[in-house]
């Protein structure tokens, strides 16, 4: 690979942008961002332009991002969700 491959984006009628990369959704551009993505792309290599809106590709070529650090875990930490106790009713 010489470069960046595997981007594609469209444009919705509210004048969002949304870049894909290899068909899952990478980033999701509004507003002035929107616009000029839009200018630059018209002058400029389509998927670099695509791979540096996303963000940083990792050694497997695949775009990273979301949350990191701890707590950012799927399902969070927990601690805003204390142990629940239940007891059986006798009776």
């Amino acid at each position: 690979m010489s470069g960046p491959n595997g981007f594609d984006y469209r444009t919705r009628p509210n004048g969002e942008v949304h870049i894909f990369h290899r068909g899952k959704l990478a980033k999701m551009l509004k507003g002035a961002d929107a616009k000029s993505f839009l200018a630059a792309i018209a002058d400029g290599d389509e998927q670099q332009l695509m791979a540096d809106a996303a963000g940083e590709q990792n050694s497997t070529g695949r775009v990273s991002g979301g949350p990191t650090g701890p707590g950012s875990h799927l399902h969070g930490n927990g601690a805003g969700h204390a142990p629940t106790q239940f007891r059986r009713k006798t009776g």
